[in-house]
């Protein structure tokens, strides 16, 4: 229920100092990613937060909550729900948090859960933390196939704050797992498990499947305001830049990777510089399980400038480099561009550059894009002779939003097309391919295709989600023994062709997936899942064809994996 004006107007009072203040993370996928998506778009109130950058701080996630409420004269009864939520979640960032979040002072043995969202908490005035348990249990059944696959999840999560100035964040996860057909497959392929890594292979006795795989997951990070305006961080995680189900620029399917990351906040620009050390094998074809994986290395920046609360414009440029196991330290130079830094030092690395922009319009809709340029020859666009040079690498990418659709409340629709140019994010040498633990930084469906992406999401009830998506990508995959653009771990320098180069050349390809979901919330962040998956792959080269269909269910709590749409 929306807060009593007098406890509203002190709450917008105290916005500004919310906003300067640092703390963890709200981790990928979490359900405030959309609902504060939604309240950016429909709200008319500004936001502090810049959404290309994920992310996102739990302090500002809970300050613009605050605002919204004292603001805004558009929300349902739904929206408040949506606050209600971030409240909860987010009660160690709220100045005088009795006002908004709810609390049980009797709790479960008068010491866990004496608030919805948090199984242990510590509040004191100089520190705090939250500390909570973690798991995802999930069955199904493929067509076909006479074993189950499952997901079998445990693990634990703390974060809090010290002299209101040093942040933490850590959880570990164990995972077991059989995937569906065509995830095993992707994992057989480039020894590598979507959105984690490195794996074993084990043979489960409940219950009784081959194919199943052991792994683990861990975030873990250290943060601290170096100044009112900056922050810094340094960790082990995942990023995500883009407004997009997907991102052509920097996304999180890749394995976590050991990072620094600087951010500058000042009127309307969020700066952000992330120096990371990567994987340029995974460990199951590094040479042995006593070898060290030979290592690569990522610095990107990212400006997004704020032209109005509505329209926001971003600039982006990443290298990717490898120097003998070391860094290369003018890399570190937070705000020059790296291709001058190429030319003074004559390097040989993968530089990318990107723009994106953003509009939230009749506070109904959001256009959104990206374009990224990996390398590009202008005479080719001129030129008959040359044109479809293999060099012109670039990816781009074109969204809508529409919530609240057709005066339905909470109802929204996404729809998103992508298309990467072949040999795009490679490099001729394949230790410099934009590419971490032998999976790709950006999209998963690496190169070389063009990808129709149609989404809808209902949530009738604050506790009950429903939504569907559907997805139909043209694809151009290599040959054994060709390169046609697909892969970027493939050196660039084993092309086909220079010339004559096509989007979803090579063995043609279509893929069609469609996936239902419904997501029923128990308690605080505890969901049972229904889930149904189709997908069919029709390839040119009829042994690469598969059709999958899968339907499963499943529990879990504080668990927000990524789906495998590829």
């Amino acid at each position: 229920m929306r807060a009593p004006k007098r406890v509203s107007i002190i709450s917008f009072l105290l916005f500004p100092a919310l906003l300067h203040a640092q703390s963890s993370g709200i981790p990928l996928h979490a359900p405030t990613y959309h609902i504060l998506d939604r309240l950016d778009i429909m709200s008319g109130v500004n936001s502090p937060i810049h959404p290309e950058l994920k992310f996102y701080a739990r302090q500002d996630a809970a300050g613009y909550a605050v605002a919204v409420d004292t603001l805004s004269t558009r929300l349902s009864w739904r929206d408040y729900a949506d606050l209600q939520y971030i409240f909860d979640d987010n009660n160690d960032c709220i100045a005088d948090s009795g006002l908004f979040c709810r609390r049980n002072d009797r709790g479960l043995f008068k010491v866990f859960y004496r608030t919805p969202a948090h199984f242990f908490e510590v509040n004191t005035k100089d520190f705090t933390m939250r500390v909570n348990p973690m798991f995802n249990f999930h069955i199904a059944q493929q067509k076909d196939d006479p074993e189950l696959t499952f997901m079998n999840q445990r693990g634990l999560e703390v974060r809090g704050e010290v002299d209101d100035k040093v942040f933490f964040y850590t959880n570990i996860v164990e995972s077991q797992a059989r995937f569906a057909d065509y995830v095993t497959q992707r994992v057989e392929m480039y020894n590598a498990i979507p959105y984690a890594g490195n794996y074993k292979t084990y043979s489960p006795r409940i219950p009784d499947v081959t194919n199943a795989y052991d792994f683990n997951q861990a975030t873990a990070y250290v943060g601290f305001r170096a100044t009112k305006h900056v922050g810094v961080q340094l960790g082990h995680g995942k990023h995500f830049i883009g407004n997009g189900y997907r991102s052509v620029f920097l996304s999180d399917f890749s394995n976590y990777a050991f990072y620094l990351k600087l951010n500058v906040r000042v009127w309307r620009f969020h700066y952000q510089s992330i120096f990371q050390e990567l994987s340029a094998l995974g460990a199951n074809n590094s040479g042995g399980p006593n070898l060290r994986i030979p290592q690569k290395y990522v610095a990107a920046h990212y400006l997004n400038y704020r032209i109005t609360p509505r329209l926001a414009v971003g600039l982006f440029e990443a290298t990717v480099f490898n120097r003998s196991e070391q860094f290369e330290l003018q890399y570190l130079n937070p705000v020059i561009l790296y291709r001058t830094v190429e030319g003074m030092i004559g390097s040989p690395d993968n530089v990318l550059v990107g723009f994106d922009a953003r509009w939230n319009f009749l506070n109904r809709f959001q256009l959104y894009s990206q374009f990224l340029l990996d390398e590009f020859l202008f005479s080719s666009l001129v030129d008959p002779e040359e044109e479809g040079w293999w060099g012109n690498k670039y990816s781009w990418q074109a969204g809508l939003k529409y919530i609240n659709a057709f005066g339905a409340d909470h109802l929204d629709i996404q729809m998103e097309y992508n298309t990467v140019r072949p040999y795009t994010y490679s490099h001729d040498d394949p230790y410099n391919s934009y590419t971490h633990y032998n999976q790709p930084l950006a999209h998963p469906l690496l190169s070389n295709f063009k990808e129709f992406i149609g989404q809808v999401r209902y949530q009738p009830v604050p506790r009950l989600i429903l939504s569907a998506r559907y997805i139909r990508s043209k694809l151009g995959e290599n040959t054994l023994t060709e390169n046609w653009g697909a892969d970027p771990l493939i050196s660039n320098r084993n092309r086909v062709r220079d010339y004559g180069n096509v989007t979803g050349q090579g063995v043609p390809a279509t893929l069609d997936l469609l996936g239902l979901d419904a997501s029923w919330m128990l308690y605080h962040n505890l969901f049972a899942d229904f889930k149904l998956l189709f997908r069919n792959k029709n390839s040119d080269d009829d042994t690469r064809d598969l059709k999958t269909s899968l339907f499963g269910f499943g529990l879990r709590m504080n668990m927000w994996n990524g789906n495998p749409d590829f």
